[in-house]
């Protein structure tokens, strides 16, 4: 199942979660051993991560990418692209635009998340 629609869809569920705070679907989605690199390099695991959103210390209010291509090596996934999103990060709002990088790897029947890496864009002065 190497197919560029089912790996956006699914990306797209996966954001759908974080704006709900569905912890239960996003824990679905990841895998256990996953890598979250947020944009200011701290890493964080799933438990890091699920337990952040869980508690509303991280808030995703709204998710919008674009730019994105889907490539495939070696039956993983690499979905890049640019992230638009707002969210309230220790009750402070914030406006971020990051460029990234999501992996999927196969899973049973489906795709789990192994790896997420972000970068801040920029805003020009």
């Amino acid at each position: 199942m190497s197919d560029a629609t089912t790996i956006l869809e699914l990306d797209r569920t996966r954001q759908e979660a974080m704006i709900r705070a569905d912890v239960d679907a996003l824990g679905e989605l990841l895998a256990d051993d996953v890598m979250w690199i947020h944009a200011t390099a701290r890493i964080d695991t799933k438990e890091g991560l699920l337990g952040s959103v869980a508690s509303g210390r991280t808030k995703y209010l709204a998710i919008e990418c674009s730019d994105e291509t889907v490539r495939f090596h070696g039956g993983i996934a690499f979905l890049s692209g640019v992230a638009d999103m707002k969210a309230e990060i220790a009750g402070e709002t914030r406006d971020i635009q990051n460029r990234y990088t999501i992996v999927y790897a196969p899973a049973g029947d489906g795709w789990k998340v192994v790896n997420w890496q972000s970068t801040s864009v920029r805003k020009p002065s």
